[in-house]
């Protein structure tokens, strides 16, 4: 199977419908998705800048969902940065949370960074086997 088309399908889906439209095996492959996307090519501070971080709200439960504990556990702590309430939905909201954070935040972003690049779950198979599982390897 091949990840990349199911994630074209599935973000094709998302952006006709929605996120909140889509069923939650879906929920969680699209922040998985976002979530490996956007750390791997500029850290935390880039996914919680850009839209991807709209799905910070449900991307521990999607690594756990997935089998990802590790994984899941360094991104509840970059979650964690923002405080009790975590990073906002709301794209302009979260930036200026990012920005006001401060350079002790972005130290520890980027610490969490290294911990990530470390791979302690394969997040691929992981998902892979997760889409398989949930049906969506089946999804036009």
């Amino acid at each position: 199977m091949d990840l990349i088309e199911r994630a074209e399908s599935i973000f094709s889906r998302l952006n006709a419908v929605g996120f909140d439209a889509l069923s939650v095996p879906e929920q969680h492959f699209v922040a998985v998705w976002a979530l490996e996307a956007d750390v791997n090519n500029g850290g935390f501070d880039q996914y919680f800048f850009n839209s991807s971080g709209d799905f910070a709200f449900v991307v521990v439960e999607a690594l756990r969902a997935i089998g990802a504990d590790r994984a899941a556990a360094i991104v509840q702590e970059a979650v964690d940065v923002f405080g009790p309430a975590g990073p906002a939905r709301d794209h302009s909201a979260r930036q200026e949370a990012l920005d006001a954070a401060g350079a002790l935040a972005q130290a520890r972003l980027e610490e969490l960074d290294e911990r990530f690049y470390a791979y302690p779950d394969d997040i691929g198979g992981l998902l892979a086997a997760y889409v398989e599982r949930h049906g969506l390897a089946d999804v036009p």
